[in-house]
């Protein structure tokens, strides 16, 4: 059982994206590279575009340090603000103990996560 859930938080944290309604901004989009550390400490990333930002708070056990990726951008017509947060070679040694995502500057409107 515990394994399914080790499983579980690792697939729902593989991508995560969350949309929401945004002021007039230019289309931009921003993909940067942070180290996900195991070792149960609680670790904060973010990344931004102007008023708007993305924060991924986490706690994570098992394996080395892992390379994973945010990003964040605008849609074409301005009205969505995105954020994703993925390892981009899939597979993971780490198991989540807690997370959650936060977005400063909008409201979400829409999340999906796998």
């Amino acid at each position: 059982m515990l394994l399914f859930v080790k499983m579980s938080l690792l697939l729902l944290w593989t991508l995560m994206s969350l949309c929401v309604p945004a002021k007039t901004s230019p289309e931009q989009t921003k993909t940067v590279e942070f180290n996900v550390k195991p070792g149960g400490v609680v670790h904060t990333f973010s990344e931004g575009i102007r008023e708007y930002e993305c924060t991924f708070t986490y706690a994570s056990q098992g394996g080395t340090n892992e390379q994973w990726l945010m990003s964040v951008g605008l849609s074409e017509d301005d009205k969505l603000f995105s954020c994703s947060v993925w390892r981009p070679q899939g597979k993971s040694y780490l198991f989540f103990t807690q997370f959650k995502a936060e977005l400063k500057g909008a409201k979400i409107e829409y999340a999906n996560a796998f």
